[in-house]
């Protein structure tokens, strides 16, 4: 085949750089995180079970993990181990931050686990203080009152956030439809009221589907993967959708405490995505 014939089959099959072209939805949600596997001749995406890794060099690999854990960046190269990232994890991984529009995204076993991970990212800058709009999902709602983590809680409106903010404000955190009750925020207003205050976006009943937080203001999407990205009542799990330099630093704490998600969630959570725009 000519290069030409190539790069005519490459768009039809999917192998466009995504960065340049970008696709529908509903083709990301079918398509991310699986753009590799016709070139491996795979229609279904593997599952990596794997905890540990084959090692050559036990020096390099040593070094390999100080630097994670310093900095959170994905290390180059094979795996390492389980507690550092999961190939198929990441696969969800790549494809939750395409549909919400994010350069990355931190999946944990569960959404508690991630909301966990967020407010001890701020906790570590000092910054504990937290704004918060209720309702918020009852577990969410019990963690940051209940003060369990460190963290403080100054509950308002969205009318109130701006005069809630203090010096040691680390986070506004907003859900939005929250869960059970559906209540709404307008986002972009809520995320101007932040100033350079971090908003946290849950995603979790409105999905990347109706609506992408990250293009509102918030710079982290949380979600309860278990509800509808999952969607068949058989996997838990929590991701949160944010920028590079955030992602590093959840990915610090998630080595840390081990809050990892399974590969075999992994998996299924990156099968739910295919089927989300139409449920």
């Amino acid at each position: 085949m000519d290069s030409a014939s190539r790069e005519a089959y490459d768009g039809m099959h999917g192998y466009d750089d995504v960065r340049t072209a970008p696709r529908a939805l509903a083709t990301e949600a079918v398509h991310a995180g699986r753009d590799d596997l016709a070139r491996q001749g795979l229609h279904a995406p593997p599952i990596d079970l794997s905890t540990t890794y084959p090692s050559y060099d036990s020096r390099g690999e040593a070094a390999r993990i100080d630097a994670f854990a310093t900095t959170g960046a994905e290390p180059d190269g094979p795996p390492v181990y389980g507690r550092l990232g999961n190939p198929t994890v990441a696969r969800f991984e790549t494809a939750l931050a395409r549909l919400e529009g994010t350069e990355a995204a931190v999946a944990f076993a569960s959404g508690m686990a991630a909301l966990s991970a967020v407010l001890l990212v701020r906790a570590s800058m000092g910054l504990r203080h937290v704004v918060a709009v209720r309702p918020l999902y009852g577990c969410s709602d019990h963690l940051l009152t209940a003060g369990l983590l460190g963290s403080e809680v100054t509950w308002t409106d969205p009318a109130g956030i701006a005069e809630a903010v203090r010096p040691d404000t680390g986070l506004v955190m907003v859900e939005s439809p929250a869960n059970p009750t559906l209540a709404e925020v307008d986002l972009r207003a809520v995320a101007h009221a932040c100033g350079s205050v971090p908003l946290l976006a849950d995603n979790t009943f409105a999905t990347p589907v109706l609506q992408r937080p990250a293009e509102q203001g918030a710079r982290l999407v949380l979600h309860s993967a278990t509800k509808y990205l999952g969607g068949h009542g058989d996997v838990m799990a929590g991701v949160v959708a944010c920028d590079e330099e955030f992602a590093g630093r959840l990915r610090q704490i998630r080595f840390a405490t081990g809050g990892v998600l399974h590969p075999l969630a992994g998996y299924l959570l990156l099968r739910g995505l295919a089927t989300l725009p139409v449920r």
